[in-house]
């Protein structure tokens, strides 16, 4: 005869069952909440760092445009900053200052060709926008190659007359301005709208591309610009201010850039 088997050895106890089940549950529910917690961290760590190369990005352009800026045509309004681009500069040897005259006589100057719509800018402030006879920028110029004695002749498309000459005889070949304004949470630049005495603001600008492009996103502050103006022994300076948030993070931008004195 087989001896009895105490019939607790058969298996498990329906509470030693709902015990392992609770416990299974607690174990898997805290892993769940581990997995999602370290997804979530590494989203938010992957946002934070896009947004952060987002705001380096601005900084790298916006520092590398105005670098470029023509001396003494920065000027800031509201959200806008606005600025002439340069795209070749030389030393003139001849200037129509007395009288108006078609012409000037200048060095070589690199890089050519020239963009279509250049026009010639000497000694330049912030009155340099209004277009005029006498004024600071001259009408649309056309550049001649070097002569015998390697001397270009600027000739420009009316006769014109500057106010006064450069301290170092130089001349700075322009194209049309370009802003930067900050508008309903993002920060656009424009271009291709002309000269305007007056600076203009989101209304006056281009609302489509390509006149406006978006620079970034998510920008909280509606005066993100500053300018600390240029004398004889400063370069002028501008701030940048501003804060750039996307979901939930936010990075503070906050940059100067130096704009030559160079007249």
């Amino acid at each position: 005869m087989e001896p009895d088997v105490d019939s607790r050895q058969a298996g498990f106890t329906v509470v030693e069952m709902i015990t392992v089940i609770v416990v299974l549950g607690i174990l898997s529910l805290g892993t769940v909440r581990f997995l999602t917690d370290t997804g979530s961290g590494f989203a938010s760590s992957v946002s934070r760092a896009d947004l952060a190369a987002d705001a380096r990005s601005l900084v790298n352009r916006l520092s590398g445009d105005l670098r470029e800026a023509l001396p003494g045509s920065v000027r800031v309004s509201g959200g806008c900053l606005e600025y002439l681009p340069v795209a070749a500069a030389g030393r003139y040897l001849t200037l129509p200052v007395g009288a108006p005259a078609s012409t000037f006589r200048s060095v070589p100057v690199q890089p050519l060709p020239l963009p279509s719509g250049a026009r010639a800018a000497v000694h330049v402030d912030g009155a340099g926008y209004a277009l005029g006879d006498p004024g600071a920028i001259s009408p649309v110029v056309t550049l001649s190659a070097p002569d015998a004695n390697n001397v270009v002749t600027v000739s420009m498309a009316a006769a014109h007359r500057f106010p006064g000459e450069s301290p170092a005889q130089r001349y700075f070949l322009v194209t049309d301005p370009v802003s930067v304004c900050a508008d309903g949470g993002n920060l656009y630049r424009y271009s291709g709208y002309g000269f305007a005495a007056a600076q203009p603001g989101p209304a006056d600008l281009p609302a489509t591309l390509p006149g406006r492009v978006l620079l970034a996103s998510g920008v909280t502050s509606p005066a993100p610009f500053s300018l600390s103006g240029a004398n004889l022994t400063r370069n002028a300076v501008v701030a940048l201010d501003l804060t750039l948030a996307r979901d939930g993070d936010t990075v503070p931008v906050q940059h100067l850039v130096q704009v030559r004195n160079v007249p």
